[in-house]
């Protein structure tokens, strides 16, 4: 066993060496760390890789193609989504990067099964390849891949918003029901219907992988609108997590949802 290790060790150290003293592993080396710099940086600052800007209320859209008139119809419905809640502040400047392709937001998110994200502190929404026109973020994938553009902007704004209204130190012990439901709860949509969202969970209730942000948005909905409490204590209030869901479930099973 010593016989390995030392063996082991031996060759760790030639080529550590051979790394230190062979050109070519050097300069491979630094042109990684020079490709994996540029990255982050595009990461935070992408607006370079757009060639189009409008700016609308609060909202800074930018695009690489013409964003069309269409544009500030949809920022005007993502707004009204918006006001619903009370903690949204409409002076907070959000900025929104609109993908033209699904390869581009693969680039920025290395999320490209989704319909939009946001980063923590760097912020900026960005969104999948839209159809600004007709209101639509399209994802890659071959089912449940169309959502409203104003919707998923109205979600991921409203992530920005939560950060900022909380702080991130709270923010990032906020439970991802709570997150992710108040979200598509301003939002007003999910990415499946009402219906299949109840058949799914009727089917699975076991397995909510196909289902989650329904059940969030039911959860959070049943809170504020069945039980009247305020946004405030939905984030500060500790749930039973698995007591809600079996109380959500029964009430929309019961056609009352």
């Amino acid at each position: 066993m010593k016989k390995v290790l030392s063996s082991t060790f031996s060759a760790y150290r030639k080529y550590q060496k051979f790394k230190k003293t062979n050109k070519t592993c050097k300069a491979v080396s630094y042109s990684m760390m020079t490709i994996l710099g540029v990255y982050c940086l595009l990461l935070i600052f992408p607006q370079f890789l757009f060639a189009h800007e409008v700016s609308y209320k609060n909202f800074n859209v930018y695009s690489r193609q013409n964003l069309g008139e269409n544009i500030n119809k949809v920022l005007d419905s993502a707004e009204a989504r918006l006001t619903k809640s009370p903690i949204y502040n409409k002076d907070l400047p959000e900025n929104i990067l609109i993908a033209d392709t699904h390869g581009l937001y693969k680039f920025l998110t290395v999320k490209g099964d989704s319909f939009g994200s946001t980063i923590p502190v760097i912020g900026h929404s960005r969104l999948n390849k839209s159809d600004i026109e007709n209101d639509l973020v399209l994802r890659d994938t071959p089912t449940l891949n169309k959502r409203s553009l104003s919707g998923v902007i109205a979600h991921e704004t409203m992530h920005n918003q939560l950060r900022e209204y909380f702080g991130l130190a709270k923010y990032f012990k906020i439970p991802r029901w709570k997150d992710e439901g108040y979200c598509e709860y301003i939002a007003g949509e999910t990415t499946l219907s009402f219906e299949e969202g109840v058949k799914l969970w009727k089917d699975n209730p076991n397995d909510s992988t196909k289902y989650d942000y329904f059940k969030y948005h039911q959860m959070v909905k049943y809170l504020l609108v069945e039980e009247k409490i305020s946004v405030e204590e939905l984030f500060n209030r500790d749930f039973d997590k698995k007591e809600l869901e079996a109380k959500v479930f029964e009430f929309i099973k019961n056609g009352k949802g």
